[in-house]
């Protein structure tokens, strides 16, 4: 991608604080069960609306496993304009394609949407039109809003990854490669953001164009300080908060099986203690035991072959 991210821009320009830590939107915005689906979020009231029509302000999901020092980096929220679905999703995209471009039409058997793409950040949309459910549909939530059934889903996905420290700079200019990931291995390369790396955002870092001839290595810094691996994302992890490393041996059953080298390390905060990360994964069993050995022997931390179980 060239130029300025919308997404982001975007975001910035109605005001959502996507910049700043959880720790400071918690104690800014406060957290409450949300009023229809129940699970804690922090609710953002943003000084212009993200669309029109938002039947709450847009949330972030709280859990002990996402870091208070690093940012929310999905967003979520439901709009309403009508009782017809396809109103409701057409709505947000007029409004949002003057300031986000085209974006790609996305349709499924049972639901509509729109999906707009820079970088590591995405909005999409989604709706569920009654008339293309096969059957009714059970949602609990529909009891305490019944506009949940027409209404069209927001996600965002913001893309911040943090920016590396000038010490971790100079130790990534550092790097010591150990070992190289098969390309299969990395696993498919998306078309869009990956979800969900709020687990492990405080192990990433943005990736610096002087480093990208290391993408598909598994190494560390010269002074042993640092553990570094860039598959699909930069992931830099201090030393000191690696406990081991996990080859989990999965054998085929009614699921493929399959193998995952990962890497256990401490937490910086109180609310978790450890976080398991994966550096790669293949298709056999035992296809990542040699690789776990190498890295292990390099780093001088322990390794640990999970007992093989079944893909049931």
């Amino acid at each position: 991608m060239t130029g300025p991210n919308l997404i982001q821009l975007y975001l910035s320009e109605i005001g959502l604080q996507w910049l700043l830590p959880r720790s400071y939107l918690v104690k800014r915005y406060g957290v409450r069960p949300h009023a229809a689906y129940g699970r804690d979020v922090i609710e953002i009231e943003t000084p212009r609306p993200f669309v029109k029509g938002l039947l709450w302000p847009l949330s972030a999901q709280v859990s002990p496993q996402f870091s208070p020092n690093e940012p929310a980096t999905e967003f979520a929220g439901v709009s309403y304009v009508s009782d017809n679905a396809a109103e409701n999703l057409r709505s947000n995209v007029d409004q949002l394609q003057p300031f986000l471009g085209e974006g790609t039409a996305l349709r499924t058997s049972n639901s509509l949407g729109h999906r707009w793409v820079y970088g590591a950040a995405s909005v999409e949309l989604h709706v569920w039109p009654p008339e293309m459910q096969q059957g009714p549909t059970l949602n609990p939530a529909y009891e305490k809003e019944p506009r949940l059934r027409a209404g069209c889903w927001i996600g965002i996905t913001t893309g911040f990854r943090p920016w590396p420290s000038e010490t971790e700079i100079a130790q990534l200019m550092a790097f010591e490669p150990v070992a190289r990931i098969c390309e299969e291995w990395l696993g498919a390369a998306s078309s869009f953001p990956r979800s969900g790396l709020q687990y492990e955002l405080e192990f990433t870092r943005l990736p610096d164009a002087a480093f990208g001839h290391r993408s598909g290595w598994i190494g560390c810094s010269s002074d042993r300080t640092a553990f570094i691996f860039y598959g699909r994302e930069l992931y830099f992890v201090p030393m000191e908060a690696v406990i081991q490393l996990q080859v989990v041996r999965v054998l085929p059953a009614k699921g493929p099986g399959g193998s995952y080298l990962r890497v256990q390390c401490r937490c910086d905060y109180a609310d978790q203690q450890t976080k398991t990360i994966t550096i790669c994964s293949a298709s056999g069993a035992d296809d990542l035991d040699e690789l776990g050995a190498t890295v292990s022997r390099a780093i001088a931390k322990p390794l640990v072959l999970l007992p093989l179980v079944y893909d049931c």
